[in-house]
């Protein structure tokens, strides 16, 4: 039986830099025989106690869509040295209670396996790599030991608008596709 894998980008932004990197991670996956798709968020909402429950209906369908995924693979830009807002709404969102003041079900993030990737300037968005990487062990997924992979946006990205990897960046990718395999088992 093949392994499923949801990617969930940290960017909505047409053509997101790490949406480039995201795609390739999908291509690499499918290659290694694993069915990989991408978490659609966009319409959750913003998380708030006072309207959390009943569960938005948005809110349902992607914790349905996660539950049935063997591991998670986020793919971040860095905003400020830190993740984006969108992507730390749909984390806070998974990592609450299905039922109110039901702290005793886990949770649908429970024991996920997760990794990280991301492409950034110099910095190859080790920032928010780490931050994910702690958050991850804190909301209680199984996070891949180390903080991911981190890529540099070459100069012609930020003057084109586009960024296309690299053969030693696909290699990378594949490296950590075979270690996220390893570890999901």
């Amino acid at each position: 039986m093949s392994k499923k894998i949801l990617i969930a980008v940290g960017s909505f932004r047409k053509g997101s830099f790490n949406q480039s990197l995201a795609d390739y991670v999908k291509v690499s996956l499918e290659k290694a025989g694993v069915t990989a798709e991408f978490l659609d968020y966009k319409s959750v909402p913003l998380l708030e106690q006072d309207t959390e429950f009943p569960t938005p209906a948005a809110v349902e369908a992607v914790r349905a869509e996660v539950a049935k995924a063997d591991g998670l693979w986020v793919v971040s830009p860095e905003y400020n040295g830190s993740y984006p807002a969108v992507l730390k709404n749909l984390l806070d969102w998974l990592s609450r209670p299905a039922k109110a003041f039901d702290f005793e079900t886990p949770t649908v993030i429970a024991n996920k396996p997760v990794t990280v990737s991301g492409a950034a300037g110099s910095t190859q968005a080790k920032f928010v790599r780490a931050q994910l990487s702690g958050l991850f062990s804190y909301i209680r997924m199984n996070p891949m030991p180390g903080e991911g992979l981190g890529l540099t946006l070459p100069a012609e990205a930020w003057q084109t608008g586009t960024f296309e990897l690299s053969a030693e960046q696909k290699e990378l990718v594949d490296k950590q596709v075979a270690e996220f395999l390893a570890f999901i088992g």
